[in-house]
């Protein structure tokens, strides 16, 4: 892929579940119950991303692997939004924060994933970093694949997050 593409730091995420609002139909808003349902029951979302195809918007989230007790338990007091919601786990994410951000790095992540077999269950941009989610076991392989790709500062943090913000 030639030059080295200069970051400035990954970060892998702690074990996450990823859930996908399927909407059934134009007329119900489920991602906005959902996002209520976590705000009530105190649920960090590290990940949310939204694409929306006509009038149905797909809400894509993550909470943390721990909080899964707690979704069964929202889920199953709101049978109509159960039956609008895929859950995929365990997966993780990896996020990396670009230095003068360019499409460059977004074609390598998507080049190196898609040569890889590596699935891609989300992806969210902002100013600072790119996002995107695979199976929580395949995390230390994507790094491994990226780093031919990629130029790291010699004085980087770790990889794995050192700390866990939670909700009280």
């Amino acid at each position: 892929m030639g030059k080295k593409i200069r970051v400035n730091g990954i970060k892998l995420s702690h074990e996450l579940i990823h859930i996908n609002i399927l909407p059934k139909s134009d007329k119900r808003n489920f991602n906005e119950r959902f996002l209520r349902s976590m705000a009530e029951n105190r649920i960090n979302l590290p990940f949310l991303s939204y694409s929306a195809i006509n009038r149905r918007v797909q809400g894509s989230f993550c909470i943390a692997a721990e909080d899964s007790g707690r979704l069964n338990q929202i889920l199953a007091l709101d049978p109509p939004l159960k039956e609008s919601v895929e859950c995929i786990s365990p997966v993780g994410s990896v996020s990396l924060f670009p230095h003068n951000f360019s499409l460059k790095l977004f074609g390598c992540l998507m080049h190196v994933f898609g040569k890889a077999c590596l699935p891609l269950y989300g992806m969210a941009a902002s100013l600072s970093a790119l996002t995107v989610t695979t199976d929580f076991h395949l995390l230390d392989r994507a790094i491994e694949l990226l780093k031919p790709h990629i130029s790291l500062p010699p004085n980087h943090a770790p990889f794995e997050p050192q700390i866990r913000i939670k909700s009280i």
